[in-house]
């Protein structure tokens, strides 16, 4: 005769128990995005150099020179604003953080929770802060219809940062102090 044993009663014991299907996949489905994000933080940092703006206004002076002349001036305003200076690289910090708290729910910590929450909410407050001139940025590519598709896109970005948060809010139940 073979002993089954029940792995519940272990489980409880010893503090831990499985994590949820859906908070495993919320996990990974942030830690990729997490990383893609972070090669484009990176991709971006290198690619904003002045010389490369310089280039990329001059390709765009060929296609419309009134665009080109408007993301001339919104580079020229972003170099010289410390926080357009700072900007890329505070995006990195606060997806470590975001990472961070996002490995610590894997781990079924719920500090990681508000860890996470922080650091995915928190940005939009310097984007309010900057107002038009972050928008601007968003936008530098110069015409209505480019500056719209950045509306949309922040609001998207809104909307699943918000989703995701209230998600794994519903999974604080699992997390353990």
């Amino acid at each position: 005769m073979e002993n089954q044993f029940d792995n519940t009663l272990v489980n409880e014991i010893e503090g831990g128990s499985k994590r949820p299907q859906f908070l495993t996949v919320l996990c990974v489905i942030s830690f990729v995005w997490c990383g893609i994000a972070f090669l484009l933080g990176i991709y971006g940092i290198i690619a904003n150099t002045p010389e490369k703006m310089q280039e990329s206004i001059e390709n765009m002076r060929k296609f419309s020179p009134s665009g080109a002349q408007e993301m001339e001036e919104q580079a020229i305003e972003q170099q010289s604003s410390t926080m357009g200076k700072i900007q890329p690289y505070l995006n990195i910090a606060f997806l470590l953080v975001s990472f961070l708290g996002v490995l610590q729910m894997f781990n079924r910590k719920r500090m990681g929770f508000y860890i996470y929450a922080a650091a995915e909410l928190i940005p939009y407050i310097f984007i309010i802060i900057g107002g038009k001139q972050a928008m601007a940025m968003m936008g530098s590519m110069g015409g209505a219809t480019i500056q719209a598709a950045a509306m949309v896109m922040m609001i998207l970005m809104v909307i699943f940062d918000l989703a995701f948060v209230v998600m794994y809010g519903v999974n604080l139940k699992h997390m353990n102090k």
